[in-house]
């Protein structure tokens, strides 16, 4: 067996081990978990029927109108109670900006409770079932990677794939259960990117680089991070989701502070992983045009590819989140907040660390990972024997 065989075998079986390590410790971490559960709510889809009273078109005809209300009959679609029917009053108040208000034929979400005889007491509406679209999206999504990227699309599907389960599956239950959220991010995140890289290109140097240099750029943005929110007295508390777990789940004991940290790493992983691979990419490329190359030269190309790559990448990075936040960033428009208000919220410190400590990390991840590639280029003071 060829040396290179050997290390590419002893780095698969130490992946394995990592991922079936932390998904075990998931798992035991998951039982110790404390949520809060829907109280004696069991929920089911339906379908409507038939609408039997509907005078909704009061909201926007009569604004005197406080209360409309929607009656119709439904058929439960799975569950215990499938294929069973029932009538649903639907109250709308003309205040609630977010109306459901249903059509024939929709298929919804209901909440329903159970009488101890088995059979159900009360039944409301809950939500509009919207996830066979997004499943069209997601099918759309996966039909153009594999059409344009052919092979390499079809693996780097299987690598989202992968890193969801890793987020759903291995980091949620092992924070719920109480453990470090930075540790417990920084080894998922790590195991996620080595293995992703490895199946996408193969287990050789310049894989190895772009994973030494995504997790550089990685430390340095949760180092920047937790010292600015730690100057900035950051309680992780800023917003409604957070203060709604901290407020239902008390008793688990998180660390909210530690877990917006979290958010900020695995936030800012894709751009960092990005820009690595696309500079160890080229790096390669120089090296196979130019073989004879100095390590000086070689160098100042990385920093040239880094630099174009910046320009685009930390943009994209900061407007994404900015993105995100622009309803709240309207708001605060809206109402004409003071500058002073408005850069010593909570919320907004939040997002503007998350922002730039994600984008530094990116920045940083450009001079580690050129750095690291010339030096193992050019180890040993020996010529330019590539990266194979």
């Amino acid at each position: 067996m060829k040396k290179t065989d050997k290390n590419k075998y002893i780095c698969i079986a130490v992946l394995a081990i990592m991922v079936l390590g932390l998904f075990t410790f998931s798992i035991i971490q998951s039982k110790n978990q404390q949520l809060t559960e829907n109280g004696n709510y069991s929920f089911a889809k339906a379908r409507v029927d038939k609408i039997t009273y509907d005078d909704t078109d009061k909201l926007d005809s009569d604004k005197s109108v406080m209360q409309t209300k929607q009656e119709f009959e439904i058929s439960i679609l799975n569950g215990e109670h499938k294929g069973e029917k029932y009538k649903i009053r639907n109250a709308i108040e003309a205040i609630d900006m977010h109306r459901v208000i249903v059509s024939e034929n929709d298929e919804i979400v209901i909440n329903y409770t159970i009488s101890d005889e088995g059979e159900i007491n009360s039944i409301h509406l809950y939500e509009m079932v919207r996830e066979n679209y997004l499943y069209l999206l997601i099918g759309i999504f996966i039909f153009s990677v594999v059409l344009i990227c052919g092979k390499k699309g079809a693996k780097s599907v299987l690598t989202l794939v992968f890193t969801s389960f890793m987020i759903i599956k291995v980091l949620l239950p092992i924070l719920v259960g109480g453990f470090n959220p930075l540790i417990a991010t920084i080894l998922v995140c790590v195991v996620t990117v080595a293995s992703s890289l490895f199946f996408i290109n193969g287990i050789n140097r310049k894989t190895i680089i772009s994973v030494l240099g995504t997790i550089g750029g990685i430390v340095i943005a949760t180092v920047i991070a937790i010292f600015i929110g730690n100057m900035c007295k950051i309680t992780g508390l800023a917003e409604t989701e957070s203060q709604m777990i901290a407020y239902t789940n008390s008793s688990l004991g998180l660390n909210f502070k530690h877990i917006m940290f979290s958010a900020i790493i695995i936030g800012s992983l894709g751009a960092i992983m990005d820009v690595s691979v696309s500079i160890t990419s080229a790096m390669d490329e120089v090296l196979q045009v130019k073989s004879n190359i100095n390590k000086k030269d070689f160098i100042k190309s990385g920093m040239n590819v880094g630099k174009d790559i910046i320009g685009a990448m930390s943009n994209t990075l900061i407007l994404a989140y900015a993105g995100g936040a622009f309803s709240l960033i309207f708001l605060l428009y809206a109402q004409q907040m003071p500058y002073t208000n408005i850069i010593n919220m909570e919320i907004i410190t939040t997002e503007i660390i998350t922002a730039f400590a994600g984008s530094l990390g990116l920045v940083w991840t450009v001079p580690i990972t050129v750095f690291a590639m010339a030096n193992l280029v050019f180890r040993g003071n020996r010529k330019n024997k590539g990266i194979k």
